[in-house]
C-alpha cells in the first residue's frame, strides 16, 4: 500500500510512518521545510501547505495529521488563524487532491480532536455527541468540515492527550513532575482522555484498514480518569509527590487564552474502536506510564 501522509514530523506521524515501513508499505511524506529525519524508505514531497503536488503519483490511503502547535504559544489573535488556517488549508488540500485523483485513495483518515465536544464536559460523551463550544470546538469543527465531499471513505480522527516520554504534553510534564512539583491543573475533577502512542498508532492502522469504519472515531483508552487520578498515577510511576496544584486563574494569568488545554477536559468514550473490536494494549494509566517511564 502506498500512504500519503501530512505532518509525518511530529509524534503521531513519525510513529506511524515507522510502523507503515516495518511491515512493507510505501510512504510519501508531504512536508514544509528541510528534507526531515524520517527513517530511509519514505519519499519526501516538500509542499506548502494547501496544493498536494501532482507529483505524489497513485495513492492507496491518505492520513492528513497536519497543523501548527495547539500549545506552540501565547493564542494571539494572529496566531490563532495559524493554528485554524493551518488545519483547515491542508485537509483542504488532501480532499480535493482526492477528489482530483485519476486512483482514487481507498480511505481517508483526517486528524480531529477531543476539544470537538467542549472545552469542559462533565458528562460522557461519544462519536454522536453534539459540538461543544469554545475555540478549540470551532477548531475541530472547521478541521471535520474540510474532508466533506471527498468521496472515499473518510475516518476522523478525535484524538485524546497522547502520551509518550519524548514528545507532546506528558514530555512537557516530566521535568515539574521529577522536581516535585507537579500536580493537576484546574480543579483536577476535569475528564482527562489520553492514549498510549502505540495505540493510537495501532488504531490508525485498524481504522485504516476496517472498511466499517467511517466518519468520527474517539482515539482515546476506554479507561476513564480524572485529572487528579491521571497525576496521582504519573507522580507513583515516578515515585514523586503531586500535591502542587495549579487552578485556573493562575493558570489563565500565565498562558492566556490558551490555558484551557490545561483546565479543559472531557470524558471520551472510543465507542466506535470498542465496538469494533480494537484491543487495546495499554488499556490502563498506571501500566501505560509504567511502560512509557521504564
Amino acid at each position: 500500500m502506498r500512504v500519503l501522509i501530512t505532518g509525518g514530523t511530529g509524534l503521531i506521524g513519525r510513529k506511524l510512518i515507522e510502523s507503515l515501513l516495518k511491515d512493507g508499505h510505501q510512504v510519501v511524506n508531504l512536508g514544509r521545510g528541510e528534507r526531515p529525519k524520517n527513517p530511509e524508505g519514505v519519499t519526501h514531497v516538500k509542499w506548502d501547505g494547501k496544493t498536494v503536488p501532482d507529483s505524489v503519483g497513485d495513492i492507496d490511503a491518505v492520513v492528513n495529521l497536519a497543523g501548527a502547535s495547539i500549545a506552540g504559544q501565547r493564542w494571539s489573535a494572529p496566531y490563532k488563524q495559524v493554528l485554524m488556517n493551518s488545519r483547515v488549508d491542508a485537509t483542504l488540500a488532501c480532499t480535493e487532491f482526492i477528489q482530483n485523483a485519476s486512483h482514487k485513495p481507498g480511505v481517508f483518515i483526517s486528524a480531529s480532536g477531543f476539544n470537538y465536544y467542549g472545552d469542559l464536559v462533565e458528562s460522557e460523551v461519544t462519536e454522536n455527541s453534539p459540538a461543544g463550544s469554545g475555540f478549540l470546538s470551532e477548531i475541530c469543527r472547521a478541521w471535520e468540515a474540510a474532508t466533506a465531499d471527498s468521496g472515499v471513505r473518510t475516518v476522523l480522527l478525535r484524538t485524546a492527550v497522547v502520551l509518550d516520554p519524548n514528545d507532546g504534553p506528558l514530555a512537557k510534564m516530566l521535568p515539574a513532575y521529577k522536581l516535585m512539583v507537579g500536580g493537576p491543573t484546574g480543579t483536577g475533577d476535569q475528564g482527562f482522555p489520553w492514549i498510549h502512542i502505540d495505540d493510537m498508532v495501532s488504531a490508525i492502522r485498524f481504522a485504516m484498514e476496517n472498511p466499517n469504519i467511517e466518519g468520527p472515531v474517539n482515539m482515546a483508552a476506554p479507561n476513564l480518569i480524572t485529572s487528579q487520578e491521571f497525576s496521582n498515577a504519573l507522580a507513583k510511576a515516578l515515585n514523586r509527590p503531586n500535591f502542587f496544584r495549579l487552578p485556573k486563574p493562575l493558570l489563565e494569568v500565565v498562558f492566556g487564552e490558551m490555558a484551557v488545554v490545561l483546565w479543559g477536559g472531557a470524558f471520551v468514550l472510543p465507542n466506535v474502536l470498542k465496538n469494533e473490536g480494537f484491543q487495546w494494549k495499554y488499556p490502563e494509566i498506571g501500566a501505560a506510564l509504567k511502560e512509557l517511564l521504564q
